[in-house]
């Protein structure tokens, strides 16, 4: 097969394979990294509070900003009732946002018991009334993240993607598990297909491709738009570009690197992007997944997790890094 643009609205999404919005890890640093290795088509924030953006800016909240290497870049809002979107909405468009999605996914318990999240799968009512408002505030491509809700209930998810695509969605994106499987079970793909035969918006699908053959079997399996990866591309960071130049050869070079570049670039990028305070913080949480790439890989997240400063776990990491070439 070979890779085709993705259209959502009038944003073209080439090739169509897409960073996933994941707090905590896809910032600025990670989306430069990925963007630096080629191959994604459609960046996404990390998701941000619609009742707190007003309040923001790329000054202060190192998770409003980005760069002109991570475009394009859609801003994932979490929101829990219509009235927030407005002034949220603005403030994202101020800041040159090339699309808008609406969290419908997130399972954290605490986001869910305040509204947000799945809790809005629950609601279908208010999660409507989040779309209209959404669409009456916005010109922007408008993308929902969904999950496939509480329970296994087709009717009810069938129901709502259809309420979505209603209302004025131009994209639906299904992490096809429920609540409770969290990440402990494969991805259910052919609700993926399912979602996609009843559609006429692209469905971009999510979950389980850390690999150039999955990404292949999931758009051949399931017809989707496109690809979305999340924390595959964290521990690869080239998994792009590797996906890119697998299907599609005559149009993407491979840039596959030594981890240990694409680690210590990583930490750069980190020191150039963000103030002190959050730089040691986002290095543990980056080398949770990227020490996979290493048969003793266990020994580096360790040594960067147990630092109590940037030097010293650099340091440590580059000690482990040498030792491993």
């Amino acid at each position: 097969m070979k890779l085709k643009p993705l259209y959502i609205k009038n944003l073209k999404v080439d090739p169509p394979l897409i960073l996933a919005p994941m707090s905590g890890l896809t910032h600025t640093v990670l989306r430069q990294l990925v963007a630096e290795f080629g191959g994604c088509g459609l960046f996404y924030t990390e998701m941000l509070s619609a009742r707190a953006l007003p309040n923001e800016s790329p000054e202060s909240s190192p998770w409003l900003r980005g760069t002109a290497q991570e475009r394009p870049l859609a801003y994932q809002l979490l929101v829990s009732h219509a009235e927030e979107l407005e002034a949220a909405i603005e403030k994202i468009e101020s800041c040159g946002a090339d699309g808008i999605d609406l969290n419908m996914g997130c399972t954290s318990a605490l986001i869910a018991k305040r509204g947000g999240g799945i809790a809005l799968m629950k609601e279908p009512k208010r999660a409507e009334a989040i779309v209209r408002a959404s669409r009456k505030a916005t010109d922007l491509p408008l993308t929902a993240k969904i999950r496939l809700g509480w329970t296994m209930n087709w009717n009810g998810l069938r129901d709502f993607c259809l309420m979505l695509q209603d209302s004025g969605v131009d994209a639906v994106c299904v992490h096809p598990r429920l609540k409770q499987d969290r990440l402990k079970r494969p991805a259910r793909w052919k609700y993926i297909a399912k979602i996609k035969q009843l559609l006429d918006i692209p469905v971009i699908g999510n979950g389980d491709v850390n690999s150039p053959q999955a990404a292949q079997r999931m758009f051949e399996l399931t017809g989707c738009d496109g690809v979305m990866i999340g924390r595959a591309a964290v521990k690869n960071p080239w998994l792009f570009s590797q996906i890119a130049s697998s299907l599609s050869p005559d149009l993407y070079d491979n840039k596959y690197p030594d981890p240990a570049d694409a680690f210590k670039r990583f930490i750069a990028i980190l020191e150039n992007s963000m103030e002190p305070e959050y730089t040691l913080p986002l290095l543990k949480r980056f080398t949770f997944y990227f020490s996979q790439n290493y048969a003793f890989g266990h020994t580096l997240w360790n040594l960067v997790h147990n630092a109590d400063s940037l030097a010293t776990a650099t340091y440590l990491a580059d000690e482990f890094l040498r030792g491993v070439d």
